[in-house]
């Protein structure tokens, strides 16, 4: 299923969804160098997006 929605919070979710599943960081179906392919690794690398001020940000100022 390919996925039409690229606002970062889905492109995030994909590259954490994808860690989870075992996909490999290489997996990355965005074009290198755009936004979408560094926020994909992000959510990839980062899954909760811990230590991150936009997380917090993200999830209301709490966490």
């Amino acid at each position: 299923m390919t996925r039409t929605d690229t606002s970062p919070a889905s492109v995030r979710e994909d590259g954490r969804h994808a860690r989870d599943r075992g996909d490999p960081a290489d997996a990355n179906p965005h074009p290198p160098g755009s936004a979408e392919h560094d926020l994909w690794r992000r959510g990839w690398e980062r899954p909760d997006d811990e230590g991150n001020a936009a997380g917090k940000a993200a999830r209301g100022g709490e966490g």
